[in-house]
């Protein structure tokens, strides 16, 4: 990919007024001169406002607005990616961002943030990678072999466009995190629904003890009910027995014997009567032939031979009454005593069964009522259901379980996809394919540099090894960093941004049309150091890459004999600076 810069223009930002100033990009080697506090270095704050949104240097956004006119700050740069024209516009007090696409705006997104990322994609390059190959200032570039180990590394994975290694291993942390999370809620959640089921089958079971119970005390109350009914079946059945028992005997009673009739006791006492009175007589009659001389019975004088004739026969009436009629009267008045005893007993009998059978009657209706009841009450009970049913509970069981398995389905799942983005962290971490492509990209990096450095006429050789701990050797020796000169030391930083930038073209396909240097000649490079390093960069444009335009920013190259395709010289008059270019 080749970004084609073309023009930038920008008004009031930092020294230069409310009149737009336009830069036009060239290829071939360029050269920025001015005193300091020119304006100079306000090109990069510019270029990189308008592409990342930012300032180039470690001032605050703010403090770029030119302070004497306040507001109104606008940046545009035009610049081709392939055949497609694209112009980003920033500004300042008040807040501008545009992007047009072969002239017709670009629908802006939803945040600053969004529509940073598309720029970058857009440019194919991030603010870092940019302030590291394509804008390199002594101010703001820490030379790299003084950087950390993490810093190195994190620049290096960067330009070799292994750093997306490095951003989805992050991203594999911020979905391990986030599934983690999920992980622990759905867990939570598993723990709650395997709880509701344990009440609820605990609930069930207190439900089964219940149904069980009522249904053990229906069974015993029938049970009872039903015992009940046997033993009133027994009483009516005694009931029935006494009845027929008490029937049979008044029918045995009422049959047998008979009492004489009122007219038959009124005439026996009548006879009776009558006999005693004939006795009463016989012996009044007995006693006045005693002592009468004229006979009672006849009236004729009483004789001897008269009176014994009287009295022989009265004596023979008297005893006939007294031995055989009044007996048997008498007997026969016993025999009509007894016999109407003996009815009157026997009908006081009936009485007393009769009384009997209606109470055993009695007994057996209210016993067969009683029955009668009890039955009901039997029908009753087998028809009482219990007020608690299992279904309910059971459904909700059925329906947590199931929800449970979905859940556990999704915990597994959850669980496969950490077991797959943990081996993912081993695979994109240090050990992993970042790695495997240090150590294969690192030997070009390291051939590049040592190109550089022979070209700048550096005896010396410079490797990296995986960990990014550099070996410099002059000759045989090893020599630190810091033990070569200020000029020499920038020839090495220069030769290892050189290889940067080219290395990006290699290893990213990615390559811009400009390239700026502020300000890294300026101090510490002797007039041999700067001469080797302007002729190498004459070389890279006129020989390497002839569609690049490198851009020197100085104020001390002015002495310098080159063939520079285009001086820019920035004057400050009054308040404000101006751009002139030869």
């Amino acid at each position: 990919m080749f970004v084609d810069f073309k023009t930038v223009k920008f008004k009031n930002i930092l020294s230069y007024g409310n009149n737009w100033t336009t830069l036009d990009f060239h290829k071939g080697l360029n050269l920025i001169k001015a005193q300091n506090g020119s304006g100079k270095s306000t090109i990069l704050d510019a270029i990189n406002f308008c592409l990342f949104g930012k300032p180039f240097r470690a001032i605050k956004m703010a403090q770029l607005v030119n302070k004497y006119n306040d507001g109104n700050m606008v940046v545009s740069i035009e610049f081709m990616v392939g055949s497609d024209e694209y112009e980003i516009t920033r500004g300042l007090k008040p807040t501008l961002f545009e992007l047009k696409k072969n002239g017709h705006a670009v629908n802006s997104l939803s945040s600053k943030k969004l529509n940073q990322e598309e720029i970058d994609k857009l440019l194919g390059i991030n603010e870092r990678l940019f302030k590291n190959i394509v804008g390199v200032a002594v101010t703001n570039n820490k030379p790299f072999l003084s950087m950390s180990i993490g810093d190195k590394r994190a620049l290096i994975e960067n330009i070799f466009n292994i750093d997306v290694l490095s951003e989805m291993g992050k991203e594999v942390k911020k979905r391990i995190t986030a599934e983690k999370s999920d992980q622990r809620v759905k867990l939570g959640e598993a723990a709650g629904y395997r709880e509701r089921i344990d009440d609820n089958v605990s609930t069930v079971e207190n439900i089964k003890k219940h149904i069980e119970s009522f249904e053990e005390n229906q069974k015993k109350q029938i049970e009872k009910l039903q015992n009940d009914i046997i033993q009133l079946d027994k009483k009516i059945k005694k009931n029935i027995t006494n009845i027929k028992i008490g029937k049979d005997k008044i029918a045995e009673i009422s049959g047998k014997d008979t009492c004489p009739s009122d007219e038959e006791f009124a005439k026996l006492a009548s006879n009776i009567g009558v006999a005693e009175h004939e006795k009463d007589s016989i012996m009044k009659k007995l006693k006045q032939i005693g002592n009468s001389n004229e006979c009672p019975i006849c009236g004729s004088e009483l004789s001897k031979g008269h009176a014994k004739k009287h009295i022989s026969k009265l004596k023979e009436d008297l005893r006939i009454l007294e031995e055989e009629t009044i007996p048997h009267l008498k007997t026969l008045e016993e025999q009509f005593n007894s016999q109407k005893e003996k009815v009157k007993n026997n009908n006081l009998l009936i009485t007393q069964i009769s009384d009997k059978l209606k109470e055993e009657l009695f007994n057996k209706t209210n016993y067969e009522k009683t029955i009668t009841q009890i039955k009901e009450q039997i029908v009753t009970i087998k028809n009482q259901v219990c007020d608690l049913t299992l279904d309910e509970y059971e459904a909700r069981i059925k329906t947590l379980n199931e929800q449970l398995d979905q859940l556990n389905e999704v915990i597994k799942d959850l669980d496969h996809k950490l077991e797959i983005d943990n081996k993912l962290i081993d695979v994109l971490g240090d050990d992993g394919l970042r790695s495997y492509f240090f150590k294969q990209l690192l030997p070009i990096l390291n051939s590049k540099i040592n190109h550089y450095l022979n070209k700048f006429e550096m005896a010396v050789t410079l490797e990296f090894d995986a960990y990014m701990n550099e070996t410099i050797r002059t000759g045989k020796f090893k020599q630190d960093y810091n033990q070569f000169s200020g000029g020499e030391r920038c020839r090495i930083d220069m030769a290892i941004l050189l290889s940067f930038f080219e290395i990006s073209k290699i290893i990213s396909n990615w390559s811009c049309s400009i390239l700026f240097i502020d300000e890294i000649l300026d101090s510490g490079v002797d007039q041999s150091g700067i001469e080797q390093f302007i002729s190498t960069l004459y070389n890279i444009v006129s020989e390497e890459n002839k569609e690049l335009g490198i851009y020197l920013i100085s104020h001390k190259l002015t002495d310098v004999q080159v063939n520079w395709n285009e001086v820019i010289e920035i004057e400050k008059k009054s308040l404000f600076s101006e751009l002139k270019v030869k």
